[in-house]
């Protein structure tokens, strides 16, 4: 069975339109727009290397909300290793915020570690935090 893909696509007045094939895209402008129709139609996403780094740049990274969901402790703790297991005291705090996410998008666990979309999501987080930003 193949899956179903989600085109996502900017348009040249830089507007971002999804959709499957065949159909009318409809315009998306926030990460919530994409998940809601990646969601109801059980769709994977399907971006140009160059659209999802605009649609980043325009809306934040996927993983932005889970981030902010964290508390200051864990997400210092996280930065300090960004690949390594999550610490054992914050183990519970990081499945409980992980619980409702889309692991369509790469974010989750596998076992105590982070999938390798969260481990460069932390790498370069960490990196910003280093660089001052």
């Amino acid at each position: 069975m193949s899956e179903r893909v989600l085109e996502v696509v900017r348009q040249p007045d830089g507007r971002f339109l999804a959709g499957t094939r065949g159909e009318p895209g409809v315009e998306v402008s926030s990460w919530d727009d994409v998940r809601r129709l990646r969601d109801k139609r059980h769709l994977v996403d399907h971006w140009s290397a160059a659209d999802r780094q605009a649609f980043v740049e325009q809306c934040g990274h996927p993983f932005d909300d889970w981030w902010g969901q964290l508390s200051p402790g864990c997400a210092q703790e996280l930065l300090a290793d960004p690949v390594g297991p999550v610490p054992p005291e914050y183990q519970d705090e990081v499945k409980r915020t992980l619980r409702h996410q889309s692991r369509q998008t790469g974010l989750g666990l596998e076992g105590s570690r982070f999938t390798e979309q969260v481990q460069a999501y932390l790498t370069a987080k960490a990196a910003e935090r280093h660089a001052g930003g």
